[in-house]
Formats: C-alpha cells, structure tokens, sequence
C-alpha cells in the first residue's frame, strides 16, 4: 500500500506507476495541466525535442525553406502554432532506421510514404503506372510547376 499525497487516499501499488509518487489519476491530471500550461511555441519546441531530436531552430529552418507547404506536394501548411485536440494539421518527416528529419509533410504526402514504406521502388512503379494508365494529377502537377 503507498499514499498519494495530492488525493490523500491509501491505494494499492498498482495504482502507481513504477517511480512516481502519485497515483495513475493525479499523475495523468497533473500531466494534462502541466500540457495545457504550456505556450503552444513550447509544447512545439519540446515535441519536437523529445520525439525527433530536432531543435525548433532546424524545424523553422525547413518551414522557411520550404516556403511553409509541404516538401512533397507544395501545398501551404497550417499555422504551426494550431491545434485540434493536441494533433497538428502536419507531420514531422523522418528516417524510420536513422530518426534523421527530413521536412515537414502534409498528412496526405505523410500517408503516401508510410504506405510505401519508403521504397523509392515502390514509388517509382507507382509513377510508371500512373503515366502508363493516366493520372488526373498530372495535369494538377504541371499547373503546380507552370505556376513556380
């Protein structure tokens, strides 16, 4: 039996997480305060950290460099600093085997890689496909590339 000193009630160790003092319910509602405290800047800065090993100075150099639209498909990303229920309205592409960053996705062109799972093959004969059988998209393409 262990005490949590923020709801004062005695409780099994299994109602704790392994090393925390307080039991599973305080420590998710702390947590979940401790989130939404934080400056939006911030939670971006520390997700980023944490979950890819990017400086926030690294991500805006590849928002800036890609004009703010994704590296794939060029179209405009959402505010960095929005979100819906603590999801973003875009991806952070890395290497699954390296974890190396590699651009900011939207999730459409995020999808497409993960399907392929990053083969460059598998996307080469995609492409050969779809020019061989036709593609609406290749018209939405070359109006992409007459407009740059």
């Amino acid at each position: 039996m262990k005490r949590c000193p923020v709801c004062e009630t005695e409780k099994n160790l299994d109602q704790f997480w392994k090393g925390q003092y307080l039991c599973i319910p305080c420590q998710k509602h702390k947590q979940r305060n401790s989130w939404e405290s934080r400056s939006p800047k911030k939670r971006l800065e520390q997700h980023l950290k944490y979950k890819y090993g990017v400086t926030h100075q690294e991500f805006l150099n590849a928002w800036d460099s890609q004009k703010g639209c994704c590296a794939i498909c060029d179209v405009e990303l959402p505010d960095l600093m929005t979100y819906e229920n603590r999801k973003r309205k875009y991806a952070i592409d890395h290497n699954h085997e390296t974890g190396d960053f590699r651009g900011i996705l939207c999730l459409n062109c995020n999808s497409l890689l993960g399907m392929a799972k990053d083969s460059v093959d598998v996307l080469a004969k995609a492409i050969s496909y779809l020019e061989e059988k036709g593609s609406y998209g290749l018209m939405l393409v070359d109006n992409m590339r007459a407009a740059k």
